[in-house]
């Protein structure tokens, strides 16, 4: 089922993946957490045949290739579109042209990260219980 499917986080900030690796042991779930600090990695293990995983969390702001230009790939890319993978952002900026530039890529959420543990985890929990409810009623692709 694709619920449990690994859930895949992109953050090249070794702080914040731990921050993350600690929420999801806390969170209990039985999905596998896949960490990439680097995008290209990431893109290079989603385009492999047979990976479709449940949900893919990225970071904006990565060296290489950002979350945005690694959200428009998977867009255009109709062998990774076809995949139909929910894409939520994480981000420590709630400025206007990020918030609008997520939105033009037709993503599924976009957490602030903050500096409360429990908020984030809250945020992050949610998240995760609303796709693991509602997984099969969307379709990820740019109209």
């Amino acid at each position: 089922m694709k619920m449990h499917r690994d859930i895949l986080v992109i953050e090249d900030d070794e702080d914040d993946r731990d921050i993350l690796k600690e929420i999801f042991r806390d969170l209990g779930y039985r999905n596998n957490i896949v960490f990439f600090s680097d995008s290209t990695e990431a893109l290079a293990y989603i385009r492999k045949p047979g990976i479709e995983p449940f949900i893919i969390i990225s970071d904006i702001n990565m060296p290489k290739l950002g979350g945005f230009e690694l959200r428009n790939i998977i867009l255009e890319e109709e062998l990774l579109s076809d995949k139909n993978i929910p894409y939520v952002f994480i981000s420590n900026a709630q400025d206007d042209y990020s918030v609008k530039q997520a939105n033009k890529l037709a993503i599924q959420g976009y957490i602030h990260k903050g500096t409360d543990y429990n908020v984030y985890k809250g945020k992050i929990k949610n998240l995760i219980d609303f796709w693991k409810e509602n997984i099969n009623s969307f379709s990820f692709k740019r109209d």
